[in-house]
């Protein structure tokens, strides 16, 4: 296999786990909180989540491309809108007399998974692109 077919099984598979991840927040976030407003809530933090993520693997597929310098801007930038995503979902969600905590335990369940996945999407990319094992 050559490093450009490295790259994109790369991206496919990080994508797959992505998706797998969101999966799984979604089944916990419909399933575990008991009150309906609380399971609303937390699929709001799942949701804000996932789209973040799309975001954020999609804009380091690009910047791998270029240099690890691209990759690690795209990490502030990615940390960045999150940030707001958080906020707007925790204005959303308590202006509408929902509980924050099962928002927050959603968003944030999800993000670390997701943050560790695209890690190693930049790892495997930059090894790839290197031309293997270093």
């Amino acid at each position: 296999m050559t490093a450009k077919g490295a790259g994109k099984d790369s991206f496919g598979f990080h994508a797959g786990l992505e998706a797998g991840v969101v999966v799984v927040g979604v089944a916990v976030a419909a399933l575990l909180p008991k009150l309906v407003e609380d399971k609303v809530s937390a699929l709001w933090g799942v949701g804000l989540a996932a789209v973040s993520g799309v975001v954020a693997l999609l804009l380091n597929r690009r910047a791998v491309r270029k240099d690890l310098n691209a990759a690690l801007k795209v990490v502030g930038v990615v940390f960045g809108l999150r940030a707001v995503s958080v906020l707007a979902g925790l204005v959303g969600v308590m202006s509408r007399g929902m509980a924050a905590l099962p928002f927050v335990a959603g968003f944030f369940g999800v993000y670390f998974a997701l943050q560790l996945i695209e890690v190693s999407h930049v790892i495997a990319a930059s090894k790839g692109a290197a031309g293997g094992d270093e």
